[in-house]
């Protein structure tokens, strides 16, 4: 298994999408034409990834925001696919946290269900893990 990012076209991810079992993974899709803040970022990831907090100030922790996709034990999918939608619009007034974040999926979210979840967590299991970048 490798988890990974792709980017990918519309017609070409709702073809992929067609052929996912979709019983077997869980799926999230957000719309990128609609979140112009990082705020609205974790908002969104909030509602579809259904994040449980202790406070309501883990959005604007990045530390807590990183501990809870890590976690994600309420979700009973070992596939996960993230499909961000309208890519191109995503924080479109802040490239540089647009790129923080694929980079932060791309360097600790990805490699953790990959691998490390299986050092860093006791009975760990791994998770398969695709970003779709949707333009």
């Amino acid at each position: 298994m490798k988890n990974q990012i792709i980017n990918t076209s519309e017609n070409e991810y709702n073809k992929i999408k067609e052929e996912t079992d979709l019983s077997s993974a869980f799926l999230v899709e957000i719309d990128g034409s609609q979140i112009k803040t990082v705020y609205e970022l974790f908002e969104a990831m909030e509602k579809a990834y259904n994040l449980h907090t202790l406070n309501d100030t883990w959005c604007r922790n990045r530390s807590a925001f990183d501990d809870l996709m890590t976690d994600l034990d309420w979700i009973p999918y070992n596939k996960h696919i993230l499909a961000i939608k309208h890519y191109a619009e995503l924080l479109s007034g802040y490239p540089v946290e647009r790129n923080r974040f694929i980079h932060y999926l791309k360097d600790s979210i990805l490699p953790f269900w990959e691998e490390e979840v299986l050092h860093c967590v006791v009975e760990g299991e791994t998770k398969e893990f695709t970003v779709y970048l949707v333009d």
